[in-house]
């Protein structure tokens, strides 16, 4: 074959792809433990597997000692084993996502390699490793990289069986889309159904057979079932019905679970969540435009990948309910389908190298703007965090264009990859550690939980926000309030109150004469840069623990509790 992505020869040895492979996965296992939970989807995949352990009971998930029954308890059950292996914290609860990383780069690699040789399998483990919804996901959201690893899983698998004859190579397909859906839900079976189908009708032929449904439906029935029965025979039918009904259905026909969104909302989250990779497909994609004249759709794999994609995409673009990483199981197809893209003898040009120019200037462009970003937000931090991601864009950006001048096509991959790469183990390395100034609430309940003092009726929670960790780290029920009249009447009750509010609240509150005590203050950071601005959420980012008692009385009664 002969390879645009021209490299060293080196690269080709299995040792250099074993060592390339840990390199790549190295800066999501660097710093798992030493920032807080995020607030607020991480704290319920840390508390509720901690509340498992508390009641013994590991069937019917809990949070805030409350039934939580909008997912299945697979994510629970993993974050569960690696508390028993690594003990209650932060680390434990990450540690399986990281893993998961590391399955979907591998399972990446595997398919790319392959179908397109061993070049491709480590530039699609690259893109993988270096796609920023994918680390994201993988530092503080356990159930969707758990998704995402199952069903990467299930498309390596399915491109493998469709290559062999027997029922076989289908098994693990099977395995691996009964654990999706033990992890998230009936979304892990339409999507390979639906890309199988567009697949198939691309291919003009109907080979149904061929995948054996009868044994994947003894398979699926056989991983999902139990725990289905078992909660059902426990608990009876309204336990689990607000999960197909609302959580499910509801999602994706009503409005009433998020905020209401374009159809095209995921056009501007697929460019900016895969940049710069999404810039590359659209390249990639003119490279496959004669793949219909050169095979039938059914022979080569890049249909079925670009079907996959298309589906994740409309899907939930379709939905009424959208999050920015609702899409991320497209993520992995489209890396296999530029790294197979970047290794065909119809080259990637002209369009990569439009693809690679915009990536350069637009990181180049972010480059000098970071650092106003960060002064903004983070005016603590020493200088050589608060320049050192524009050094790296803008050496990554040099190195694209002087490999794109000199011919480089290969290397300027290389070059874009490796900055990315070298900002997300900065990222690790670095700037996890320093935004824990800039999240307080960790700090807030040992506060909390220095003074709590059952026999005085205490009680702790939040009022117009959104932080469950409270749960975990006070490891007690707390209060989520949102009605003002509600939240006054707590603050007037003869119990001692502990509440986290924005200082605006605070304001609110004194005006309506209630008698409150700031404990501690300190400055929210989100990872959702439209909630640092919006209005009503968290006004100044800043958050206050207050309580209906002064500080004298607080500290004269301490407690004994600690975190």
């Amino acid at each position: 074959m002969e390879h645009s992505l021209r490299t060293p020869s080196w690269i080709d040895a299995p040792l250099a792809h074993v060592l390339l492979l840990t390199l790549l996965a190295l800066p999501y296992f660097v710093n798992l433990g030493v920032s807080s939970l995020w607030d607020a989807n991480e704290a319920f995949y840390a508390e509720t597997p901690r509340e498992m352990m508390v009641t013994g009971d590991y069937l019917a998930p809990r949070f805030n000692f409350e039934p939580r029954v909008q997912k299945p308890p697979l994510t629970y059950w993993v974050v569960l084993l690696s508390y028993r292996v690594f003990g209650v914290g932060e680390f434990a609860v990450r540690f399986p996502g990281a893993l998961a990383a590391l399955g979907i780069l591998l399972f990446c690699y595997g398919a790319a390699r392959s179908a397109f040789g061993p070049r491709a399998g480590l530039a699609a483990a690259a893109i993988a490793a270096t796609t920023a919804r994918i680390f994201i996901l993988a530092r503080r959201l356990p159930i969707d990289i758990l998704l995402l690893f199952f069903l990467t899983g299930a498309l390596f698998f399915i491109l493998r069986a469709l290559r062999r004859d027997g029922m076989g190579p289908w098994i693990p397909v099977y395995l691996f889309l009964g654990l999706a859906f033990m992890t998230k839900g009936p979304v892990a079976l339409v999507i390979p159904a639906a890309a199988l189908g567009g697949w198939w009708i691309l291919a003009r032929r109907r080979p149904w057979a061929r995948i054996y449904p009868l044994l994947g439906s003894v398979i699926i029935a056989a991983v999902v079932l139990p725990w289905y029965l078992a909660v059902w025979q426990a608990h009876g039918w309204d336990y689990i019905a607000p999960f197909f009904l609302s959580d499910n259905l509801g999602r994706f026909a009503t409005e009433t679970l998020g905020p209401s969104r374009s159809v095209f909302y995921y056009i501007p989250v697929f460019l900016s969540n895969f940049f710069p990779w999404s810039l590359l497909l659209a390249a990639a994609l003119v490279s496959w435009r004669r793949l219909h004249r050169e095979a039938p759709a059914g022979s080569s794999p890049a249909w079925l990948l670009l079907c996959w994609a298309c589906v994740v995409f409309l899907l939930f673009s379709l939905s009424k309910n959208k999050q920015e990483y609702y899409i991320a199981p497209m993520y992995p197809a489209c890396a296999i389908l530029i790294a197979g893209a970047l290794v065909r003898k119809p080259r990637l040009r002209p369009g990569a190298t439009w693809a690679y120019g915009a990536a350069a200037v637009l990181m180049l462009g972010l480059s000098l703007a970071l650092p106003s970003v960060f002064t903004a937000f983070m005016p603590a931090l020493p200088p050589l965090l608060r320049y050192g991601p524009t050094v790296l864009f803008a050496a990554g950006a040099l190195a694209v264009g002087v490999c794109t001048v000199r011919r480089r096509r290969g290397l300027r991959f290389v070059a874009l990859a490796l900055s990315l790469w070298s900002v997300y183990l900065l990222g690790a390395a670095a700037y996890i550690p320093a935004l824990e100034a800039l999240r307080p609430v960790k700090g807030f309940c040992r506060t909390i939980a220095r003074q709590w003092r059952p026999d005085l009726g205490d009680s702790a929670g939040f009022y117009r926000a959104s932080l469950p960790s409270m749960v975990f780290y006070l490891q007690r029920p707390i209060f989520q309030e949102t009605d003002p009249e509600g939240m006054l009447g707590r603050f007037r009750s003869p119990g001692r109150v502990f509440c986290i509010l924005s200082r605006a609240d605070y304001e609110y509150f004194l005006g309506r004469g209630a008698d409150l005590h700031i404990i501690d203050q300190g400055p929210l950071f989100s990872l959702r840069f439209g909630s640092l601005l919006q209005k009503g959420k968290f006004p100044g980012r800043e958050l206050i623990l207050v309580s209906n008692r002064s500080w004298s009385t607080i500290a004269s009664l301490e407690g004994d509790v600690r975190i």
